[in-house]
Order: structure tokens, then sequence, then C-alpha cells
């Protein structure tokens, strides 16, 4: 249950911001990349703590990911899409360095 809750917190954070960066970038590919955003320091924090192995991360990040596509519209076709820890890796690594996806 704890590790839900991150996630929602982290997928909030990480569509807000989405929101601020979207301005950018349109509203679209900001909230695609807020939410994978979010999903991803999601499941870097459960790794940290010992919640979850990287082959579970890899799981939850594809499902989450599925998710976020079936909610996204079509324009979202052209978006970088994560598909395991490796992109969340690189995802954050962008972010922190302020350069765009």
């Amino acid at each position: 249950m704890k590790i839900f809750i991150i996630a929602i917190v982290f997928l909030i954070i990480g569509g807000i911001g989405g929101v601020v960066v979207g301005t950018g970038l349109g509203t679209a590919g900001g909230l695609i990349v807020g939410s994978q955003a979010g999903a991803c320091f999601a499941m870097e924090k459960a790794k940290d703590d010992g919640m979850l192995t990287s082959e579970q991360i890899d799981k939850i990040l594809k499902g989450t990911v599925s998710a976020i596509k079936g909610k996204s519209s079509d324009t979202a076709e052209n978006a970088d899409w994560i598909s395991s820890e490796k992109d969340c890796a690189s995802m954050i690594a962008k972010l922190e360095s302020g350069s765009t996806m």
C-alpha cells in the first residue's frame, strides 16, 4: 500500500510538472513526460528502499506506460516512451540536466 501511495504522489507531481513543462513542448507532450517522470521517480524510490527489484520495476513500468498510452491522444504517437529502468535513468538524467526529451 505504501508503494502505491508513493507512486500516486509522484504521478501527481509529475503531471503538474508536465503541465508546467508542457507550455514549451505542447500540453500533451508535457503531460506524457510528466506522467512518465512521476512513474520513474516512484520506481526509483521503491528500489532505493528495497521494495522492488529491477525486474519488478520493468514489469510495472511497462504496465504503467501502457495505461498512459491508452489515455493519451493520437498526437502522443511520436512521444519518447520509456519501457525499462534504464530508460527511466536516462529520462531522470535529462530532466536533472534541464534538457528536454
